[in-house]
């Protein structure tokens, strides 16, 4: 039997490490059990062939918090951005070309080549797009309200998220179809040309088993405006020593925190007593005891083979077993 935890995070991804630091930086005695070698889940560089290492998942960045990365301190343990200038760059067939990034004139220099209308249309769209923005991105780090509260801090969020709904205006039916719809349709509604949305709708797919047209990749398409680089609104950016300079700064960060992390120690199962998670044990036979336990596995591993199903409602494994994996 291990040493008492306050928390045990199971898997050492983005998402379980910046638990595990925050954690720490409350004063909790906190461990992390990676099942490989190296920490970083999808957000890692590996050296794939001899002298060339590169990001073998996730690719790019840019929806990492500001918060986050102060409140950390990433920079003082090497994580650096480097903008995507161009951010795209679409060859066809008739040996035309579109070039995008952060540069507006030279973007819409670029798509007048295609359309004089898409290219006077291009800031408006993305201006909705920012303004559209301006109401959800700040939901990103807040806790969700629950809808049927009667709690005064629920209502009070709810409040504000409507009344700040209800300032968008004509910006408001936008917003929803954003949020619901797909793609194509916003594309079609804004542009013309074939080049372009085709351009734009690579963003509205991008790892992901969907077409333009599948309800929900308008807001994937959305995404691509939401976060920032080096402080600048809407540009994404590559990772200093690719996606793992992410997690081997943040590794770094909750280490200094006093985080205890375990690399090649994968979790078998986790222990319920009394109705609570109380400990995990590794495929080796160890086992950790804590007064909390948080999983940056998916739902489908967290609860489908880390747990006993008689530790959880029958309903609720429905709804896990129900869960489409079949995409990003």
């Amino acid at each position: 039997m291990g040493a008492m935890y306050d928390a045990i995070i199971i898997g050492a991804g983005h998402n379980g490490l910046v638990t595990a630091a925050y954690l720490a930086r409350a004063g909790r005695r906190v461990l992390v059990l990676a099942r490989r070698d190296v920490v970083g889940g999808a957000c890692v560089t590996e050296e794939v062939w001899p002298g060339y290492k590169v990001s073998t998942a996730a690719y790019v960045n840019s929806l990492l918090r500001p918060e986050i990365i102060r409140d950390l301190r990433l920079a003082d343990y090497g994580f650096a951005m480097l903008p995507r200038d161009p951010s795209s760059f679409t060859p066809f067939p008739d040996g035309r070309s579109l070039l995008l990034g952060p540069d507006r004139a030279m973007t819409q220099r670029e798509i007048a080549k295609f359309s004089e209308h898409d290219a006077a249309a291009y800031p408006e769209y993305e201006a909705m797009l920012e303004r559209v923005a301006d109401l959800i991105e700040p939901t990103l780090i807040q806790t969700p309200p629950a809808p049927w509260s009667k709690r005064p801090r629920d209502l009070l969020a709810l409040g504000k998220l409507g009344w700040n709904f209800r300032a968008l205006g004509v910006d408001a039916s936008r917003a929803i179809e954003i949020l619901t719809a797909d793609a194509r349709t916003v594309l079609d509604r804004w542009f013309e040309s074939e080049q372009l949305k085709a351009t734009l709708a690579t963003d509205a797919i991008i790892g992901a088993f969907a077409s333009p047209s599948m309800a929900g990749t308008a807001y994937v398409l959305f995404h691509h405006v939401m976060g920032e680089c080096n402080g600048v609104r809407g540009v994404w950016g590559y990772v200093r020593g690719g996606m793992g300079g992410i997690t081997q700064a943040l590794a770094s960060s909750a280490r200094a925190l006093g985080v205890n992390i375990r690399v090649d120690s994968p979790v078998s199962r986790i222990v319920v007593r009394d109705g609570r998670a109380r400990s995990v044990v590794l495929e080796d036979g160890t086992e950790f005891l804590a007064h909390q336990i948080a999983s940056n596995a998916d739902p489908n591993v967290t609860f489908l083979r880390l747990m006993d199903p008689r530790d959880l409602p029958d309903d609720f494994l429905r709804a896990v077993r129900q869960i489409d994996y079949r995409s990003a």
